[in-house]
């Protein structure tokens, strides 16, 4: 019988997270609260990210193509970025 043992997860607060992926601690903290990212609360209030998900979330991220993107009622046109 052989045994897998699974390597954990690497877990961050949410200061380290924001600061290995370039990103503000509030934007961070939005991610893991809303369940866009995994994240657990260990103690009182601390939070810590699952850096996995965290990556999966970015590698999987877009900005839309600006054809696509229909013009509002309102008439507000969204600002070109250019990559």
């Amino acid at each position: 019988m052989q045994i897998t043992v699974n390597k954990p997860p690497l877990m961050l607060g949410i200061r380290e997270a924001a600061q290995r992926f370039g990103i503000s601690q509030h934007y961070c903290r939005q991610l893991a609260l809303s369940g866009t990212v995994k994240a657990v609360r260990v103690g009182r209030g601390k939070i810590l990210v699952n850096c996995d998900s965290m990556a999966a979330f970015f590698d999987s991220a877009t900005i839309p193509d600006q054809k696509n993107i229909a013009a509002s009622p309102s008439g507000i046109q969204p600002i070109p970025v250019k990559i």
